[in-house]
């Protein structure tokens, strides 16, 4: 009979794990809303002196505040580790230690914003976002931070790629990881040419 009864230490755990699922879905709309106000893009604008509004309306749509920009740096990684339909533990980690070695802690607006996009796909608007925030980024640097950022980026990309092994453990990086990472370098190399 004991058996049948529940474990009221699971029930608790349960309970719990169901409340901070809740907690953390009312955050990310909290987010979504905040970013989607005219308050929410006039402090995007502000505080990053970025001027494109179609860039400023996508970030908008996309959740991300100005608290929560730092996350699109990293979205590349982002696409790495959905590359394999799914993203796994160890890419997860590996995603997560790049973003605190550049600051951003998991409470952060940022890496609530990089926890949603590691949950669940980020829709195709997220990439025109990231290309209009990079030309934006690229447009106040030098052309040797350009080239750092662009080495940077792939460094963190392949880094993510080699967390999981590579598809069923087969080499270090995938044929489709290797084609996002060139993918993301070409765009980031076409956009220091046009600034």
């Amino acid at each position: 009979m004991s058996n049948l009864k529940a474990d009221p230490t699971k029930q608790r755990a349960i309970e719990l794990k169901h409340y901070f699922s809740n907690l953390e879905q009312a955050i990310v709309r909290k987010l979504h809303d905040e970013a989607g106000s005219d308050f929410g893009r006039q402090e995007l604008i502000r505080s990053t002196g970025i001027h494109d509004p179609q860039l400023i309306e996508e970030l908008g749509k996309l959740g991300v505040t100005a608290d929560g920009l730092m996350a699109l740096r990293l979205f590349p990684l982002v696409l790495v580790a959905w590359a394999e339909k799914n993203v796994d533990q160890k890419e997860r980690e590996a995603v997560i230690e790049e973003a605190q070695r550049i600051g951003i802690q998991e409470d952060s607006t940022a890496g609530i914003l990089l926890d949603e996009w590691l949950q669940v796909r980020p829709p195709g608007l997220c990439v025109d976002a990231w290309k209009r925030y990079m030309h934006e980024r690229f447009r106040g640097m030098s052309s040797v931070a350009q080239q750092r950022l662009i080495l940077l980026t792939e460094k963190q990309m392949t880094s993510v790629a080699k967390a999981s092994g590579g598809h069923l453990g087969f080499g270090k990086v995938s044929a489709k990881e290797k084609a996002i990472i060139h993918q993301v370098i070409t765009a980031m190399r076409q956009q220091t040419q046009t600034n």
